[in-house]
This record gives structure tokens, sequence and C-alpha cells, in this order.
């Protein structure tokens, strides 16, 4: 039996309703939802046959074994010598990111003397460090490595701190880099695999292009995505292209993978690590990103439960993306779709058109109009709000999301009583991952 088939058997048999009706469920940046379903026909939860997520102190062990047996490529100790620099980029997202980077510096400074680097560097984006902000004290391996190792922030906007590389054909465009990539002599970047919709990734390179770019790049790649996919497909493979030769002319070839996995109470969100040459992870990465997100059911039910969990459960982008797999899912025609998240402040620009025209089809003209780049996700998930019974609980104003016509939910319990109306259950934690 072919791999993929196997697959879809896998995924369909776990889909049944002998599931334990007593589920814990993780949401948000640190929030747990417990739910007594037992009155429910049936509650199908997305995941339960897959192997636990690592735990937080599984983590170090696994980076270790993964840097010291990477895949077509050699032990990454052997790849640095005394005296030279080590630059680290990590990708914006990476969740644990403070254990990773304990266990990386670890590696390469228990290696043998000839084999450590007089100087590592870590890259971040600013964004990402104030999303999860990470202190030297927190990552050093031993005080005697302190003053060989600093974090820096990616500073797009000056070009002092870019190097140049060869132009590219397709684009015709001159490549701009992060100079401490471009003076290290050995880059390790660190990513996260995601979605191929997910906007702005740029799959197995975004920890290199055009994250550690110029400001005009950034530009450039401003609607690199779902968006630019729809609207251009020539460019979007032109920019791709780019991206990899970025990563060739730094003579860049291996890298450190996570792959994200479902999240449960007690566990981090990471299912395993990857590590070794370039081309081999985009495909080991990819296929092993699918075998966990794949959802193939043919079930209907009454009732689609979704959460978003970490940093990206204060994203509209990922809520768009979880509304629109949840209406994907086989909800039956006016059921329940409930997302728990993080969310709050204003609305994006998308919703505020929804808020005053409250016409699905009227709202997608003028957001096309106005060419928001959150269309190719806010235009779907309207259009599930408008066809579904929505509820919300996050920390957005009940007010707001009413004028939204979705239902706030304050309490675990007003949750658990609404799921219990329904005779059938479909639970998908991180539903913004789901392919």
């Amino acid at each position: 039996m072919c791999p993929r088939k196997f697959q879809k058997v896998r995924l369909r048999a776990f889909l049944r309703p002998a599931l334990p009706m007593n589920l814990k469920l993780v949401y948000g940046t640190a929030s747990e939802l417990s739910l007594n379903l037992e009155s429910l026909e049936s509650v199908y939860l997305h995941g339960t046959d897959l192997p636990e997520n690592l735990k937080i102190d599984e983590i170090e062990k696994a980076v270790l074994n993964a840097l010291d047996a990477p895949t077509e490529f050699p032990p990454f100790r052997e790849c640095v010598f005394s005296g030279e620099k080590l630059a680290i980029p990590v990708a914006p997202g990476v969740p644990h990111l403070e254990h990773i980077l304990r266990a990386v510096l670890k590696y390469f400074f228990s290696s043998p003397e000839l084999h450590q680097p007089e100087q590592v560097t870590i890259l971040r984006t600013e964004e990402d460090e104030k999303a999860s902000p990470i202190s030297l004290d927190a990552v050093i391996p031993d005080e005697t490595f302190r003053n060989r190792i600093r974090f820096q922030t990616h500073r797009p906007q000056k070009r002092e701190e870019m190097a140049l590389l060869g132009a590219v054909a397709a684009t015709n465009e001159t490549l701009a880099i992060s100079r401490t990539l471009f003076d290290a002599e050995f880059v390790l970047p660190i990513g996260f695999f995601q979605s191929k919709e997910t906007k702005g990734y740029a799959g197995i390179h975004t920890a290199v292009y055009p994250t550690f770019s110029d400001a005009e790049t950034h530009k450039r790649y401003a609607d690199f995505g779902p968006a630019l996919h729809a609207s251009n497909h020539d460019l979007m493979h032109e920019l791709m292209h780019e991206i990899t030769e970025a990563t060739r002319q730094l003579g860049i070839l291996g890298t450190l993978q996570a792959i994200p996995g479902i999240s449960t109470p007690g566990s981090s969100r990471i299912a395993r690590f990857l590590a070794g040459d370039f081309r081999e992870l985009e495909k080991d990465g990819n296929s092993a990103y699918r075998e966990i997100w794949t959802l193939l059911t043919d079930r209907k039910p009454e009732a689609v439960l979704a959460s978003v969990t970490g940093g990206d459960s204060r994203s509209w982008d990922c809520v768009f993306q979880a509304i629109i797999r949840a209406a994907n899912s086989g909800l039956q025609q006016n059921g329940i779709l409930a997302v728990c998240s993080s969310l709050s402040g204003e609305l994006p620009r998308s919703l505020q058109i929804y808020r005053q025209v409250q016409e699905p089809e009227l709202a997608e003209k003028f957001i096309r109009r106005e060419n928001l780049p959150d269309a190719p996700l806010a235009i779907p998930a309207i259009q599930a709000i408008s066809r579904f019974r929505v509820f919300f609980l996050s920390e957005m104003e009940g007010e707001t999301l009413e004028e939204i016509n979705i239902t706030p939910i304050r309490e675990n319990a007003e949750l658990e009583r609404l799921l219990t109306h329904c005779r059938s259950c479909l639970i998908l934690p991180d539903a913004h991952r789901i392919v």
C-alpha cells in the first residue's frame, strides 16, 4: 500500500464516535479549554492517532540528535572551525525558541575546540523579538562562552547593514542580504514549517530570504502568498526562484527545521525536528507536515470547534484561515462554527467594510476595489460568517463582534452548553494549519 493511500485510511479511521468525550483543548497564547461532551452522539477530534508532540524537556535532545545525524549532510559541528563566525538566522514565529537556541549553542560549544566558533550571532526580526523576547542568559550553555554569543536585530531600512549578492535574471533584481549572513563562514537557519497558503511564508527559505533582506525587497514581497498566487502566478514563480537563488548565492546548504504538531496540554507545539540538506528537507518536511495536518473526512458535523494557538492566535490572517478550514470541513448548512483564539483590538479593514455594508457580495466588491492584502483570506471567511452561526471565544469586544454577525462567548461553560445542543462535533486544534 502506498504511503498516501495509507494516510487516507489512517486519517479517516480516527474520525469515529469511540473517542473520549471529556476533552481538553489548548488555545490562544496560554489558555486551556475543558469540555464535557458526553451528551453528543459523536465527537471527532483531528489527530488523536498521531504521536504526541515533544515535551518541553525533550526539545534539547531532539535538536542535538537532529544536528548530529542530519539528512544528506555531515554533522553540523564538522562544518564550523575555530576562529570562524557562525550566524543563526531565525524565521519569525518559531515556537519554544529559547529551548531550541540553548540546544543549538550547547551542540556547537560542546564540540572539540577545533570546531567551536569564535563568534555566534543570532539574527531575528524586530517584530519577532517583540512578540517573543529572549535574553542571552536564557540561552547560553556556559558562562565561559558568554562573550562569543550575541543577539542582533535585523534592520532592513539600514542600507549600511546590507551586502549585495549577484543579480537574478528572472526578476532582474540585485539581491540584498544582511551583512551578518554575508560575512559568516557558516550559516544555520532555523525555520518552522507552515501551510503553503500562509501569507509571507517562503517555505524552507523563510529564515533567510526575503526575511533578512532590505526594506525595498520587503516591499516587493508585501503580497507574497495566496494574494499574489491568485493575481499573478508568473510573478509568484519568479519570486520563488529569487528566494532559492539568494540562498544558493550565500552558500547556505543546510538548515534546522521544526515540524508543528497538534497542541495538547503539557506538550510543546513541535512534533519533531529535521536537519540537513535544504532540498532533501523541503521534501521530507512538506511530507511530514501533510501527514499531520491533512484532514480527510466525509462526515457532516453539526458543529466545528476550531482553535488557534501561540502567537498565531493574535493574527486575523490565521483566524481567517481557521474559519475557512472549519467551513470547508463538511459542516452542515447553518451549523455552528466556534473559534477560540487570543484576538483583541480593532477589526482589520476588510471586516470594517463588512461591518458597514453587511452583505458578503458587496463587501467583496469593496475589498477588491481597495486591493486589500488579506482579500484572499478575508473574502471566504466573510462568506463563511454569513453561511454559518459563528461564535468567538476571544478577547475581542462583544459589541464589535456582534456588528460583524459573530456571537461572542466569554466563558468555557457557554461554549460547552452551545456544543452539547448538537448531535455531532468536529474539533480542529490549530485549524489554520489544516490542508
